[in-house]
């Protein structure tokens, strides 16, 4: 063992260094007590210590108290040297922080003893040590566990169907996993739900929470759809009562709560329609009037009260406009001097930046709030969704037709009569005839990988192929309700012939102007394709 000896009385200090050379230790040698506090700070500092009550300019208890009030990540056991054996002046050394002492003159045999004792207490605080270490390895295992658990639970990922709008969402939880959560119903191209919620708490008790209120909004839609077995949508007001009497018992008897906000974009109908369950307010940026404003209901928190009526609003929409959804992680956050964030500074990232993308903007916010609060981690949960409405107003198709077939593969014939056939008809094509074959070829390849990769070759399926105009592009979408496509798992293809794949994917991308996937609410898939109509 590696000991310090600090004496500056040599006599004792070479007798000392004598009687631990004989059973083996390595020595270190101070001479005073400013030397001892120099070595004992190095990075190879002996983990044990004998040092001498009385030395010139910092005695041994001075030491003892120093090294107990240094931050050090290994423990040193230290022993005081001392002539002193009245109980004041003992007690006196430990309170100081000594571990032990030894008596002028020391017999070798219990100095020995002392030793292995020492030795003993450093052997079980670094197995503790070794113990703590592996037991936050495994901590930050369960953390990154959780944190994936929570991507899959409670963080749905925003539509890319959406025509007329673009969305984006993030969340930064303050621990490795929180109660924020957020998801998305798309009904249609043009009409998307969006769910946004805040449980009580922190942590795993508060992500399981939201887990389970996450899930009932859509359990409630569709139990509504089934139950009315008529096409029109139930109003989300419908949905919160229903989603309220589900979960509201439990909650109260749990003694937690949850904010939510449920809104319906309506783009045909340029509305907003919300349902504030006590959630923070919404903020919309008015492109007509560059003004924002805070759109907010009246309703309480799930979990308050089992005899509360939830009731929706509804506020217009109109192109370029921008509506921001955010947990009070955002708002609520605090600078040095104590101060909120606040809604008005959060109005004025959106009125300066309200040009950016959606993921841009949420970026713009996050880094908005990091520079007020001087700090780079959340003390709460941060949570934003945004939504940005094109500039331009949506207009109508000018002309419309569809055809159903199954995924059998001599369909594909068919399918590209019909997409010709359209196209010929229209007033002005637009297309000439590469263009044509073009459009032909790229809804060939999403029909057959649908058949190939969708449907994995059965051919009893079906497949809906649904053909718009507009004044400006001609738009092709097949409708399916096989496995989902995530085109960004597709490599490239390689054209030296050395690996296949990838193909189908670049071919209709090189076809057409704009290849989109999406999934409406009912699980149903959709491969979207424009092409560009020539207009004079």
């Amino acid at each position: 063992m590696k000991i310090l000896i600090a004496d500056d009385d040599v006599i004792p200090r070479r007798f000392l260094q004598a009687a631990l050379d004989k059973v083996g230790h390595k020595v270190v040698v101070a001479h005073d007590g400013v030397e001892a506090w120099q070595l004992l700070q190095r990075a190879d500092a002996p983990r044990l210590a004998i040092l001498d009550w009385l030395m010139p300019g910092m005695d041994g208890v001075e030491v003892c108290r120093k090294v107990r009030q240094w931050d050090c990540a290994s423990y040193v056991y230290l022993i005081l040297l001392t002539s002193k054996d009245q109980q004041e002046d003992i007690i006196a050394g430990l309170e100081a922080g000594a571990d032990d002492y030894l008596t002028k003159p020391f017999d070798p045999l219990e100095l020995e003893v002392r030793l292995r004792a020492g030795q003993r207490i450093l052997d079980l605080q670094a197995a503790l040590l070794t113990s703590m270490e592996k037991l936050a390895q495994a901590h930050q295992r369960e953390a990154e566990i959780g944190a994936k658990i929570q991507q899959m639970l409670l963080l749905g990922k925003p539509p890319g169907g959406l025509v007329g709008a673009r969305v984006a969402a993030l969340t930064i939880p303050s621990q490795a996993v929180d109660g924020d959560f957020y998801d998305f119903f798309l009904h249609n191209c043009r009409c998307l739900d969006i769910v946004v919620g805040d449980v009580m708490g922190k942590g795993v008790p508060a992500a399981l929470l939201g887990a389970a209120i996450k899930s009932s909004p859509l359990r409630a839609l569709s139990c509504l759809l089934a139950s009315s077995g008529q096409d029109a949508l139930p109003a989300p007001e419908e949905i919160v009562r229903l989603v309220h009497s589900d979960v509201t018992q439990q909650f109260i008897s749990l003694g937690v709560f949850a904010t939510l906000c449920y809104a319906r974009l309506d783009l045909d109908h340029g509305q907003i329609t919300l349902v504030d369950c006590g959630h923070t307010k919404t903020v919309h940026f008015r492109h007509r009037t560059h003004t924002c404003e805070l759109l907010q209901g009246d309703n309480m928190p799930l979990g308050f009260s089992e005899q509360e009526s939830y009731r929706q609003v509804v506020f217009p929409l109109e192109a370029g406009d921008v509506v921001v959804f955010y947990s009070d992680g955002v708002t609520e956050a605090r600078n040095a001097a104590g101060e909120f964030f606040g809604a008005n500074r959060l109005m004025e990232v959106m009125h300066a930046q309200h040009r950016l993308e959606p993921e841009q903007l949420i970026d713009a916010i996050r880094r908005a709030v990091i520079a007020f609060t001087g700090v780079a981690t959340c003390a709460d949960d941060f949570t934003c969704v945004v939504v940005t409405l094109a500039e331009t107003r949506w207009t109508p198709s000018l002309a419309q037709a569809q055809c159903e077939v199954t995924s059998a593969i001599t369909e594909l014939g068919p399918i590209r009569a019909f997409v010709r056939a359209f196209c010929l008809e229209l007033p002005g094509c637009g297309l000439d005839e590469e263009g044509l074959d073009q459009l032909e070829l790229g809804v060939t390849e999403a029909a057959s990988n649908i058949m190939r990769h969708a449907y994995h070759g059965r051919t009893d399926q079906h497949m809906q192929v649904v053909a718009d105009a507009f004044a400006d592009r001609i738009v092709v979408r097949l409708w399916h309700r096989g496995t989902a496509f995530d085109p960004k798992t597709v490599k490239p293809p390689v054209f030296d012939g050395s690996r296949e794949g990838g193909f189908g994917v670049y071919i209709m991308t090189h076809c057409v102007d704009e290849v989109r996937y999406l999934q409406d609410e009912a699980g149903e898939q959709c491969i979207c394709l424009v092409k560009k109509r020539k207009t004079r």
